[in-house]
């Protein structure tokens, strides 16, 4: 009887008082959401990997490259070209053999003969994009950021993997991960080198060959460069905005181009290439509106050296553009400001959070020592600012211009001899 009661008690339920701190709670919320998360994403990593594989299979678009090279640029288009040019240049020269690979039928690599060189159109379709990870080569040079993220793959037949800037912004500008899978970053200045080893920092990955190389297209820009002053009968303003919510165009619209013309300035609009893609209503609006005025020129070409050369000043925001006008052709620039808040970029978030600074985006500390800046949110006084800026003596902003210059543009006028001198060794 003992023992049937004994063995009753145990089969009673209980009540058990069980109590999870906070913080043990945090952890474990965090530490299941982790794997949750990390689960998810490599279920879906198998299934992309799969899915473009039986995709580029059946794919008419796709790009058989079969046979081992030795140096292979990529292009996303006819744009940067310049990028490239005289890099490729100075490689023949030394008997050195490259290909050049592009998604744009038009890109004037495509043109450029030299028994060291070949070049192919790989169709501007994403499976056509695709077939560079099947790629064969000793190194892949490219423009395109985001390597292993992306469409783009590091190839298992690729020994090694270099991202030549074709820009001196910071690269906070660019998204997360832009440039984590390379092997090599080719820099155009010592604050890019100085936030890409910030950045290894703060995740822990191994370091980079970072390059002093510079801007290989500042090259062309000064070759094309006239030596003649611009002396327009019409003052001529260049607006030239960057693209998506910063850009001048969408926060203003059409309204600062009447200004312009309405104070009777010529007006070469040249929209951003990444515009015709994201901001494709507000572009078309822009284009309607400037087809009734014969104060107004649209500039489509994929450099915009012509209109740089022809412009007496420069109006604009963010656009990387700025540094092109400032520190090639040396004219005077209006940007307006407020339209990049200040430390928005994610990566810039987590620096700041770790180093418990408050360090800006480069553009942000250097613009107001190139340009004259304007207030987005009140732009009642822009002509007569404009007016002012154009009546003054621009040598002392020149002087700082060329003196900025010498601080953030390594190898400034022979980036791409020096650019194709590393490459050698990498050899």
């Amino acid at each position: 009887m003992k023992k049937n009661l004994f063995i009753l008690l145990l089969t009673l339920p209980t009540i058990s008082f069980a109590y999870l701190d906070p913080g043990s709670g945090s952890m474990l919320f965090y530490f299941i959401i982790g794997i949750f998360a990390s689960l998810i994403y490599s279920i879906k990593n198998i299934y992309l990997t799969v899915k473009h594989k039986i995709n580029y299979f059946f794919s008419k678009d796709k790009i058989n490259i079969k046979d081992k090279k030795n140096i292979v640029f990529y292009s996303e288009g006819g744009k940067y070209w310049h990028s490239f040019k005289s890099v490729i240049e100075n490689l023949v020269a030394m008997g050195i053999e490259c290909s050049y690979y592009t998604s744009d039928k038009n890109d004037e690599g495509l043109r450029f003969k030299n028994q060291n060189f070949d070049s192919l159109f790989i169709g501007d379709g994403r499976f056509s994009l695709m077939s560079l990870n099947y790629l064969k080569a000793k190194i892949l040079i490219m423009t395109t950021p985001q390597l292993d993220v992306l469409q783009l793959k590091r190839s298992k037949n690729v020994g090694y993997f270099i991202h030549l800037v074709h820009a001196p912004t910071d690269i906070f500008k660019y998204k997360p991960f832009a440039f984590d899978f390379f092997d090599c970053i080719m820099c155009s200045g010592q604050h890019q080198i100085d936030n890409i080893r910030l950045i290894e920092i703060i995740r822990k990955t191994k370091n980079k060959l970072l390059l002093k190389t510079g801007l290989v297209y500042f090259d062309e820009l000064l070759k094309d460069k006239s030596s003649t002053k611009t002396n327009n009968k019409q003052k001529t303003v260049l607006l030239a905005p960057t693209w998506g919510v910063h850009s001048l165009l969408n926060k203003l619209g059409f309204k600062v181009i009447q200004d312009l013309t309405d104070a009777n300035f010529k007006v070469i609009l040249r929209f951003h290439p990444q515009s015709y893609i994201n901001d494709t209503k507000l572009t078309e609006q822009i284009i309607e509106k400037c087809k009734h005025n014969k104060s107004i020129i649209i500039d489509d070409n994929p450099n915009g050296d012509k209109s740089m050369q022809q412009a007496d000043i420069l109006v604009s925001d963010i656009s990387g553009i700025i540094f092109d006008f400032a520190f090639v052709y040396e004219k005077p620039i209006i940007a307006f400001s407020n339209s990049l808040e200040k430390n928005q970029s994610t990566e810039l978030a987590k620096i700041n959070s770790y180093k418990k600074t408050n360090h800006q985006i480069w553009e942000l500390n250097i613009l107001p020592k190139i340009a004259t800046l304007i207030d987005i949110k009140d732009t009642t006084k822009f002509i007569e600012k404009l007016n002012q800026v154009l009546a003054n003596d621009n040598k002392l902003i020149i002087q700082t211009i060329k003196e900025l210059r010498q601080q953030a543009i390594f190898n400034y006028g022979n980036a791409g001899e020096v650019a194709a001198g590393q490459i050698k060794q990498l050899l």
